[in-house]
């Protein structure tokens, strides 16, 4: 359901930083926009033809936000209409502040896009077939806020982490009851003391045998082995 212009880690460039989307017709979604993102949604002209951009936004680390001023820029400045807002970010309440403040000094005006927090949980009308997005606020590193969502789309209901080393009580309540179909998790092959993703073996103690075709690893770090993730059982996503 979803794709990835990047699916590596913040120091795994080579695949590009973690950023999912959804693209249809004249719409873009996308779920954050790390530093290497913008330029590879331009090389591989992912733009053209876009008219309306959605940005769900995780957390504030720089592979998830790097680029999001780049991107808010081209499209106000460059894509036609130009000087038009094309641009809606969307990030829990707590996130609101500190994206407009990097926006800012970064040189983007509060007039070139738009902003809307979630309380716990919003209801979309006309986003690519997303009708809700609540969020969870989950344990990454201690200084930043970072939240899960999960969102309906479509006919399916799609757990995205973020960046976290856990996964909520509530969602691995819902997975194990079924109630969830697709689940992307930040998966790490590094499993050190401390870890701020949840490293795989985590994720093999968390999510049991039968369930684990419903799991997507994503936000690889430079040792994690696709190879042994699918001889686990899980899916592991791939760079556009």
């Amino acid at each position: 359901m979803l794709q990835f212009f990047g699916c590596g880690s913040a120091f795994n460039t080579a695949i590009g930083n973690n950023n999912a989307f959804m693209k249809r017709g004249s719409e873009l979604f996308m779920i954050d926009c790390g530093s290497t993102n913008f330029s590879r949604m331009i090389q591989k002209d992912v733009l053209n033809g876009i008219e309306k951009i959605t940005i769900l936004q995780t957390h504030l680390h720089a592979d998830h936000v790097g680029s999001l001023g780049d991107l808010v820029g081209y499209a106000y400045n460059v894509m036609e209409p130009k000087k038009q807002v094309k641009v809606t970010i969307i990030c829990d309440k707590q996130l609101t502040a500190d994206i407009q403040t990097i926006l800012r000094k970064v040189g983007i005006a509060d007039n070139q896009y738009v902003i809307e927090e979630i309380d716990g949980e919003m209801t979309l009308k006309n986003q690519i077939g997303i009708s809700s997005i609540k969020s969870y606020k989950v344990q990454h590193v201690p200084h930043l806020n970072c939240f899960a969502y999960l969102l309906r789309i479509n006919d399916k209901v799609v757990y995205y982490s973020g960046d976290c080393n856990e996964i909520p009580s509530e969602i691995l309540n819902g997975m194990l009851a079924g109630e969830i179909d697709l689940f992307y998790q930040d998966t790490s092959k590094a499993d050190p003391d401390g870890n701020v993703h949840l490293s795989l073996r985590k994720l093999t103690e968390l999510i049991p045998n039968e369930l684990r075709h419903k799991v997507y690893c994503m936000h690889l770090d430079e040792l994690f082995s696709n190879d042994e993730a699918k001889e686990l059982g899980f899916n592991v996503v791939e760079s556009l």
